[in-house]
């Protein structure tokens, strides 16, 4: 591979990189933003109001799709682009415009790094599925700490079951033992005795009938995989400790 070749792969964008201008176009109008939430790329939450952003290079009936199941969680849903390259002809984007305002979806054009709003969600007269929309905003609010970028493809991703894991490995590190009721009640989540029982990532182990520890050499493998997790927690139970 050529050294142009190889500037040229460096160059190419991603969906990822649509990610920061969008979080910071929503922020900037009060909401907060999380990205990778239980499959939607980006979700910006304010008070009640929830919108779901899906991200994608180009415009294509793949990004048409996502953002449409959007709409079974919240009426305000944004398909995102890169302005794409070259003049494009003014039939091209009254045809996108036609279309998302037929779908009831917005549209975002980022181009160098600015957001444009070049389509606004119109009303929605569907049918909102409060299940679905209750497990993103679960999901959004059980992060405290998790930052996914959207559009990311092939990296782990940090949930709020994640977290909870987490924050109990800390409190088991420091207290060596202790059951789900002990947990909660040092500030760990409802779903503690949930993830011990079922130990999904296989870090925890009974030492008796409901009272659970830490395997051996888990804590210092938890804490390189999961840095910015474990220091927080960390930092919030010594913080705890000292109150």
């Amino acid at each position: 591979m050529s050294h142009r070749q190889k500037a040229e792969k460096k160059e190419k964008a991603s969906e990822a990189d649509l990610y920061p201008p969008v979080e910071k176009y929503f922020a900037a109008q009060g909401y907060t933003v999380k990205g990778e939430v239980l499959g939607c790329d980006l979700v910006a939450v304010k008070g009640d109001s929830i919108i779901v952003a899906e991200l994608k290079l180009t415009f294509n009936i793949k990004l048409i799709y996502q953002a449409v199941r959007r709409l079974a969680i919240t009426p305000n849903v944004y398909a995102v682009i890169f302005k794409p390259k070259g003049r494009q002809k003014m039939s091209f984007w009254q045809m996108i415009k036609s279309l998302c305002r037929r779908l009831n979806i917005g549209m975002l054009i980022v181009d160098k790094g600015e957001v444009v709003s070049f389509v606004e969600p119109a009303p929605f007269a569907g049918k909102i599925n409060g299940r679905q929309k209750a497990r993103v905003l679960k999901e959004f609010h059980g992060r405290r700490i998790s930052q996914n970028t959207g559009g990311v493809t092939g990296k782990k991703l940090e949930t709020a079951y994640l977290e909870t894991a987490i924050h109990i490995s800390v409190l088991l590190k420091k207290h060596k033992t202790l059951k789900p009721a002990d947990l909660v009640e040092l500030g760990c989540s409802e779903k503690a005795g949930q993830i011990l029982y079922y130990n999904y990532y296989g870090w925890f182990e009974k030492t008796e009938r409901g009272v659970y520890k830490l395997k051996t050499g888990k804590a210092r493998a938890i804490a390189k995989e999961n840095p910015r997790i474990w220091e927080f927690y960390e930092l919030e139970v010594r913080a705890g400790a000292r109150g």
